[in-house]
């Protein structure tokens, strides 16, 4: 029984590979038509978002279950962030000084996965996560990974060593935030836990 059981799930295992691979040729594609559609509006003098085609596109699928419209507002949110000068417009002064969130452990936990996640990012840690942290990274449509990464883009610690962290949430009480990480421009995909 257990060969016939490995025998079927490496054949959906290999029907999922299939399948992801044609996914990403779509969205490779996707991205290239959205730069193209920005160009168009850009030269329109037409907003970025627009409401009443995500409308249309949602009447044409008819009815989605509350994942798969999830799904579909982070591909609406992909094609908006390909279009790459909406970044420009976006983008806000802040100070260099830290923000500093004084707040119950679990709160700050899940702040700070709301802060460093977004749609498709890869959360590495090599220790469990904060039930809270991983909640907020989840939520956020943020990939959590059981292990290390060698070239992270953004790191939360768990010291107030902000050389080192962009995020760091001391035994205090006390969360600090590098404003960096609110600029729109400040594009991570790769974040370590320590």
């Amino acid at each position: 029984m257990r060969d016939a059981t490995s025998g079927l799930l490496e054949k959906v295992r290999k029907d999922i590979l299939q399948n992801t691979v044609e996914l990403v040729r779509l969205f490779k594609e996707r991205e290239e038509l959205s730069r193209i559609i920005a160009s168009i509006k850009t030269r329109e003098n037409f907003e970025i978002r627009d409401r009443k085609r995500e409308e249309f596109v949602l009447k044409n699928l008819g009815n989605l279950s509350p994942r798969q419209r999830s799904i579909l507002n982070m591909i609406f949110e992909f094609s908006i962030s390909c279009q790459d000068h909406a970044d420009e417009t976006l983008n806000v002064n802040l100070s260099q000084s830290h923000i500093q969130i004084r707040g119950e452990k679990v709160l700050l936990e899940y702040v700070a996965a709301a802060l460093s996640s977004k749609p498709g990012s890869e959360v590495y840690s090599s220790k469990e996560l904060h039930p809270a942290f991983v909640l907020g990274a989840v939520r956020n449509g943020a990939h959590v990974i059981n292990g290390r990464c060698d070239s992270p883009e953004l790191r939360i610690g768990h010291s107030s060593d902000l050389e080192i962290y962009h995020i760091s949430i001391d035994d205090g009480g006390i969360m600090s935030v590098n404003p960096m990480i609110l600029q729109t421009d400040f594009d991570f995909t790769k974040v370590q836990v320590d």
